[in-house]
């Protein structure tokens, strides 16, 4: 292993050098400089005419050119300590990797350009914040606004408890939460910072131990920060302990455009750029039906934000906006918060706060039902939020108004597998078995016979075109029937969400 590591890291310098070399920079250590971004570029281009424009004028007259390649000199080396100096400007183009990399297409050479300056292939993804993200679609800009508005006039008062929570019980909060968002100071992050042991840190046991169970409404959600390695599995482990489906894994890819550029560490591989957040569901609910409680589909599941210092439990604030845009609860509490995540609408608790506000009966007054408005823990929807936001179309009708047992509507029709004889709910339902003739034999329920629909068999149909001709397939549909086909059994198993 140390013997392939020598060569990989040989091969690699050599790749450095003969990229300073095709670059034109002194050597290696100066590829930041040469890779970087469009106005230096051109900066540089515009002092190599100027250099070309008096060497020419120079063989004219002798003279004169001693005193003017002094000043050219003088001017080039001051140039070059002001571009040694400037920062790293944000990526906004393709120019940078069009400077004889080795890659067959060096616009997309970002595995490479990380090798030789460090910087993430993340780093040039645009428009990822919340401003701009959604630039190019106005119909989900002007849900997103209306959205925060709604929140705003909703959310209640910041509340906040400083308290242990190795040892305090939930159960006192006195409220069931609609969303529970859970960053606990894992081990993990000092050890992947190469930061020693403060005994503040929690582990995972701990984190099983909190009583999530007993805070938790009947339909509510669960945000679990669990870290990059065998977190994933614990953070699994945690949800199906408090009762919990794990329904998605939010993850967030960590930038350094802000950080100075850090060459690879000779001792390891691979360097960790992402952490997961995994979300659990409680109960059921459905994207067709309870738009009431969630709204699906506004924001996605990645983060795209600048990595906080190292061994720094903090992370993004954008995980907040994903919560309140998807859940409609009003009731959301944040564990192992701190002073800078007070917000509004949501109650903090963590032991690194500077202290406490909340009241038992104060905060359970923002929630309780009146006349005038009996869902008084729900934010509510507007005619307007309802007509912008993306909806998913309800569970496929299984009925057939086809007439057949086995043939089932195409496209754009009302399902496969299903039967005429659930059309009429006092129709006898059982099996029925082909005869010779193509047709079901009755069957009797009760004291009286219902006679089946008739069971057109494709195989003995001449001169018909039938999609999925042939034995097994035909049986297969047969088969399938009472199950219904996948997507109406991936609907019916997720159990709503």
């Amino acid at each position: 292993m140390e013997e392939r590591l020598k060569r990989m890291r040989e091969k690699q310098k050599k790749r450095r050098d003969l990229l300073a070399q095709q670059l034109g920079v002194g050597s290696a250590d100066k590829l930041g400089l040469a890779l970087s971004s469009k106005e230096e570029f051109e900066a540089r281009e515009a002092e190599k005419k100027l250099v070309g424009r008096s060497k020419r004028e120079g063989e004219k007259s002798s003279g004169a050119s001693s005193s003017k390649s002094a000043k050219l000199d003088s001017f080039s080396t001051t140039k070059q300590d002001s571009v040694e100096n400037q920062e790293t400007k944000v990526y906004k183009d393709s120019s940078t990797f069009l400077k004889g990399t080795q890659s067959l297409n060096p616009h997309n050479d970002y595995c490479q350009n990380y090798v030789d300056t460090g910087q993430r292939p993340q780093n040039f993804i645009r428009d990822v914040g919340l401003a701009e993200r959604f630039g190019e679609y106005p119909k989900l800009k002007d849900l997103i606004r209306l959205k925060d508005e709604v929140i705003r006039r909703t959310n209640t008062p910041p509340t906040y408890l400083k308290c242990d929570l190795k040892s305090y019980n939930l159960h006192e909060l006195g409220t069931k939460f609609d969303v529970i968002l859970i960053e606990p100071p894992l081990e993990e992050y000092k050890k992947q910072a190469g930061l020693p042991l403060t005994g503040q840190e929690t582990s995972w046991d701990e984190v099983k131990n909190l009583e999530i169970d007993a805070v938790a409404a009947q339909r509510s959600f669960v945000f679990l920060w669990c870290g990059s390695s065998d977190g994933l599995d614990q953070g699994r482990m945690c949800l199906k302990k408090w009762g919990f489906r794990r329904c998605e894994d939010i993850c967030w890819i960590k930038t350094n455009l802000k950080q100075k550029t850090k060459p690879l560490i000779d001792e390891s591989l691979f360097v960790r750029t992402k952490e997961h957040c995994l979300m659990g569901i409680k109960g059921t609910v459905r994207r067709s039906t309870d738009g009431d409680f969630i709204h699906a589909n506004v924001d996605i599941d990645l983060i795209i934000e600048e990595e906080k210092e190292s061994g720094s439990t903090e992370k993004p604030e954008e995980i907040f906006h994903i919560a309140e845009h998807f859940c409609l609860g009003r009731r959301r509490l944040h564990l192992f918060g701190n002073s800078t995540t007070i917000r509004p609408g949501w109650l903090t608790i963590g032991p690194d706060l500077m202290n406490s506000n909340f009241d038992r009966e104060t905060f359970a007054n923002h929630f309780r039902p009146a006349e005038d408005n009996p869902n008084a823990h729900l934010t509510g929807c507007t005619e307007e939020i309802e007509r912008l936001r993306p909806k998913t179309p309800p569970p496929r009708d299984k009925k057939n108004d086809r007439g057949g047992h086995v043939n089932s509507a195409g496209r754009g029709g009302k399902g496969r597998g299903s039967s005429q004889s659930r059309m009429n709910d006092n129709t006898p339902r059982s099996n029925p078995t082909p005869g010779s003739d193509g047709r079901a034999r009755e069957g009797t329920s009760g004291g009286g016979s219902a006679p089946f629909s008739q069971f057109n068999d494709p195989r003995n149909e001449e001169g018909r075109s039938y999609r999925g001709q042939g034995r097994g397939r035909s049986w297969k549909r047969e088969r399938g029937s009472n199950k219904g086909w996948r997507g109406d059994r991936r609907n019916s198993d997720r159990q709503g969400y």
